[in-house]
């Protein structure tokens, strides 16, 4: 753990100066603790006061953008799956992974997205347990991840359909959290049908019945 005390005529000042001093250009990185507020001088010329921040940086969290893509591209190549990381965009609370593969990216994403999903839930795993970060790793590929939630909300519309108008209930196939919730909320104003989860863990389904069931 890096800690260090800065001056400047402004909070935004003394913390810029202090992320320059660590060589970090992410304040999401630190925790910024503000010990001074700066004061102006008379009728607002000069400074009276100087703002004074303290940085706390911990090393092994710092950079888990770097650790995930480390970790992700080991496991690809222990797959002997071709894949490079495309793009990262790390933000306080989540790290989005764009994936790229000219030719494995079917392999990559898997029979409705369970390799993908797979993939995320262990590079998670690893990257929590390297660095400590409690960050959620979102990995994507080929826009899949929003192809899917398209498809899933018409597929979800659909089913809908053909309740309301047969009057019996359709029940889903197994679908993680994410997706289970994105249904629920594509239909939580539709009046003809209603929607609850059924099952335990991986298994639990989705089941969409009539109002009036």
């Amino acid at each position: 753990m890096k800690v260090i005390e800065m001056e400047g005529k402004t909070v935004d000042d003394a913390t810029k100066k202090a992320l320059d001093e660590l060589g970090i250009s992410d304040a999401s990185k630190v925790t910024i603790e503000v010990l001074e507020q700066g004061k102006s001088g008379i009728f607002g010329f000069g400074v009276s006061k100087q703002a004074k921040v303290r940085v706390c940086y911990n090393e092994t969290t710092g950079d888990v953008g770097g650790a995930t893509s480390d970790i992700l591209l080991n496991i690809l190549k222990r797959m002997g799956l071709e894949g490079t990381v495309k793009d990262i965009k790390e933000g306080q609370e989540k790290v989005y992974v764009e994936l790229e593969s000219s030719r494995n990216s079917g392999l990559i994403i898997g029979r409705k997205g369970k390799t993908l999903e797979a993939l995320q839930f262990m590079v998670n795993l690893m990257v929590n347990q390297k660095t400590g970060s409690d960050k959620k790793i979102i990995l994507d590929i080929e826009d899949y991840r929003d192809k899917r939630e398209k498809a899933l909300k018409k597929m979800s519309r659909d089913i809908a359909h053909k309740v309301s108008k047969s009057g019996k209930p359709w029940t889903l196939e197994p679908m993680n959290p994410f997706e289970r919730r994105l249904i629920h909320l594509a239909l939580q104003n539709d009046n003809r049908v209603t929607t609850k989860s059924e099952g335990q863990g991986i298994y639990r389904k989705i089941k969409i019945m009539p109002s009036s069931h």
